[in-house]
């Protein structure tokens, strides 16, 4: 009986925690979307309005860094560790 109320511990704990990371990245994602895309806006504003920028050296790390900050965001955005029961099961048509 005491063996069977560990083993039930132990798996909810391992479910709470395993919320905890999905929840913290999800945060940690959303935080690198959001800083990739204010920091694309930033450029583009900056080359636009002819500002005192380096030139095209600004422009070929600018960029591409605010779009690998974003897509790096996505996907922890978007990965799950299991993916939803709906999906796991297709109804039969």
């Amino acid at each position: 009986m005491a063996r069977r109320q560990t083993y039930h511990a132990r798996v909810r704990r391992l479910n709470r925690n395993s919320r905890r990371w999905a929840r913290f990245r999800r945060a940690v994602g959303s935080v690198l979307v959001v800083v990739g895309s204010a920091m694309a806006v930033a450029h583009l504003i900056a080359h636009l309005a002819s500002m005192r920028v380096v030139g095209a050296l600004d422009q070929l790390i600018g960029f591409p860094m605010a779009a690998l900050l974003v897509l790096v965001g996505l996907l922890l955005i978007g990965l799950q560790s299991v993916p939803p029961r709906s999906s796991r099961f297709p109804a039969d048509l």
